[in-house]
């Protein structure tokens, strides 16, 4: 037998050992290597030179995040009344896989004409349903890239007239209700129902209001039914609609209160309900019949609704892993340990709080029961490392509707991520890092960029192991700073954008989308920065600081954009837009023997040459700085002195003929020269 034979065979046999979890992963990993090497396929010494350490860890990252649970979606919701600004925020934590990367794109208008059918463009689900427009609404999404395989599960969006939604956190009836109006199955069936796959995707193609997108998906699964059970956002400038899909054809929509919060996790949550209260509330025709009919209805505890439809269709109390959850958001948010959450009888899905901010919310993306006592294991926490995606929506009712909603996002777990700001209805086109496709690691993916940094962080099963407080507890700090400061330069942005509003409104979604591309690109150096920064500190067993990242650096206003050319008419000449500056370079800088540092610069597009600087002062004051000019991507500098902090930083520039343009300063490289 051949040694490539003898390699597949192998590696068969550990796949199938490790899916069968009789043998742990690690052991039988180890095992094959082993037997390889004794049968002589592999070369101890020539093997261990191929050997990448780093993906080796990436992979047992992934491996150790495979073996979390599903669904542990968290969706959450706070009233302007309950936060610091005024602002309304509503979003969700999306749990999957951490193999299904994510992508952020922007959808462009399409005109289908008169009677247009939509159907699900990747073939995955049978779904189809009437479009009721002549002409689709662009809009934003985020979603898989797994194709026609799996579907693209768009999680969230907003669309060109400031509708947004969240979809969704899966929930499921009990199991003595389902039986009497059975889900209509979205693969199997000639035409199946509504799934996950395309709630966002039909619902922002064509809502022009939060009701309008309430009353499309109602109406579609009146007409064609739902394929499972579900839990949505759907909101606009004025109002935010939550909305429950409890069987194949009966569903129930309340209109959220802006003086409450929620915390809603894999269940569902709606309880009395006033049916004729028709301008908060929105169901199907035959949810009392269903519940009266076949012996599962519970009257509204108030005494003055129709129907409590918690009690009905999913019976009493929560399961401890959607009580969790609950009281750990609660928690966070208003300070209040409700304990009284795993009671039988507890039904009520909202609770009060004050002065929450974005940077709060943020907080409970992330958030694994820190400073709680549940005197027991806990399995499901909102903050997840199975977290591919967490959104909110930020959304101000005293802004134009264009610039009404922010939508902030990060790629894989916020616990090591951050969120981003972008004005979903006014983008034409995002930064390349997230759209791009890529369901093995790349560096050149933001998913997998913040991914790559979640599994450096976490390399234990429990996701308690020493790497989480060596560099987790760093990471954490930096972001937490980073969410801070960019919550601050938002509202400076918020103003920036009204004036453009007012005085440039052609040019308002030229402004947002370049500045959302921008953003991205500057988050995308950070990452970056961070996670050499941390492979730096485990080759040389050091705990991970952020001293070489500082969210002073952060550049976050109009004045990242160039402004748009002036058209030439007949009486004015053309005046010349600004030059372009470079991008930001990126550096990477080594203590070498001898007293000196080797610094790295990765080749900037367009650049004609690089300035670098140095110091023992971070804040680079005069006495201590030196400048460097130099047209290669590495320089050494010498003698420098033993026992000394450097701080290092650079950046490119090109020529406007004979006037050097210069791009951004990098961020900021520490080196210490030991000898």
């Amino acid at each position: 037998m051949s040694y490539a034979a003898i390699s597949v065979a192998v590696f068969i046999i550990v796949m199938i050992v490790i899916i069968s979890e009789k043998i742990h992963r690690a052991v039988a990993a180890v095992g094959g290597a082993i037997l390889l090497i004794v049968m002589g396929v592999m070369d101890v010494e020539v093997s261990a030179s191929y050997i990448d350490y780093n993906t080796i860890g990436l992979l047992i990252g992934m491996m150790l995040f495979v073996a979390l649970p599903a669904k542990a979606c968290t969706s959450y919701y706070v009233g302007k009344d309950c936060t610091k600004d005024g602002t309304t925020m509503y979003g969700r934590t999306e749990d999957y896989s951490p193999k299904k990367d994510k992508v952020y794109k922007v959808i462009q208008p399409k005109k289908v004409g008169k009677n247009a059918t939509f159907k699900d463009e990747t073939g995955a689900t049978t779904f189809q349903a009437p479009i009721k427009v002549e002409t689709t609404y662009r809009y934003t999404i985020c979603r898989d890239s797994e194709g026609a395989e799996d579907g693209y599960f768009g999680e969230f969006g907003t669309n060109i007239k400031g509708v947004s939604m969240s979809a969704t956190t899966s929930a499921s009836v009990a199991k003595t209700v389902g039986k009497f109006d059975p889900y209509v199955d979205a693969y199997e069936s000639k035409v199946g129902g509504i799934t996950e796959e395309n709630f966002a995707d039909y619902v922002l193609c064509q809502a022009s209001s939060a009701r309008e997108g309430v009353e499309l998906l109602a109406d579609v699964i009146d007409t064609v039914g739902a394929g499972e059970g579900d839990g949505l956002f759907i909101a606009d400038q004025n109002e935010v609609w939550y909305f429950e899909i409890l069987t194949g054809h009966n569903y129930c929509a309340i209109k959220m209160p802006s003086d409450k919060a929620a915390i809603i996790p894999n269940c569902f949550v709606i309880g009395d309900v006033d049916l004729s209260d028709k301008a908060n509330v929105v169901a199907s025709p035959n949810l009392v019949k269903l519940a009266k009919n076949n012996g599962f209805y519970v009257a509204a505890q108030d005494g003055k609704g129709d129907i409590n439809v918690k009690l009905s269709y999913s019976g009493k109390g929560y399961a401890a892993h959607n009580a969790d959850r609950i009281r750990g958001g609660q928690y966070l948010l208003s300070g209040q340990d409700n304990t009284g959450i795993y009671d039988a009888d507890y039904q009520d899905p909202f609770f009060t709080c004050k002065n929450v901010t974005v940077e709060k919310m943020y907080e409970l993306a992330g958030y694994r029961y820190e400073g709680m006592n549940f005197g027991r294991n806990i399995s499901y926490r909102i903050g997840s490392r199975r977290t591919a995606e967490a959104h909110i929506f930020q959304i101000n009712s005293s802004m134009p509707t264009e610039l009404a909603t922010v939508q902030w996002f990060s790629m894989a777990s916020p616990d090591y991520s951050t969120f981003v700001p972008f004005y979903g209805a006014l983008l034409t086109d995002v930064s390349k890092a997230y759209k791009t496709e890529a369901q093995q690691p790349n560096s050149r993916a933001a998913y997998w960029i913040f991914r790559n940094i979640g599994y450096l962080c976490e390399e234990t099963n429990d996701g308690d192991g020493p790497n989480r407080e060596n560099y987790g507890k760093g990471v954490k700090q930096f972001y937490k700073a980073y969410m801070t400061k960019m919550e601050e330069l938002q509202k400076n942005v918020n103003a920036q954008m009204l004036n453009v509003y007012k005085n440039d409104k052609k040019n308002l979604e030229y402004y947002a989308t370049k500045l959302g591309i921008a953003i991205g690109n500057e988050t995308m150096d950070f990452a970056k920065a961070m996670y050499m920064d941390i492979q730096t500190c485990k080759t040389n067993g050091t705990k991970y600081e952020t001293s070489s990242l500082s969210a002073d650096d952060i550049e976050y206003d109009l004045s990242m954009v160039t402004a748009p050319a002036k058209k030439a008419d007949d009486t004015k000449p053309v005046t010349p837009a600004k030059p372009s500056a470079p991008a930001r370079v990126q550096v990477r800088a080594k203590a070498l023997k001898g007293k000196k540092v080797k610094v790295s610069l990765k080749k900037t597009a367009e650049a004609k040459g690089y300035e670098i600087v140095y110091s023992t002062n971070v804040n680079f004051t005069k006495k201590t700085t030196k400048k460097i000019s130099t047209k290669n991507l590495t320089k050494t500098i010498k003698k420098l002195k033993k026992k000394k902090t450097y701080y290092i930083k650079a950046r490119a520039y090109k020529l406007d003929g004979k006037t050097k343009v210069y791009g951004r300063w990098s961020l900021i490289r520490k080196v210490t020269i030991k000898k």
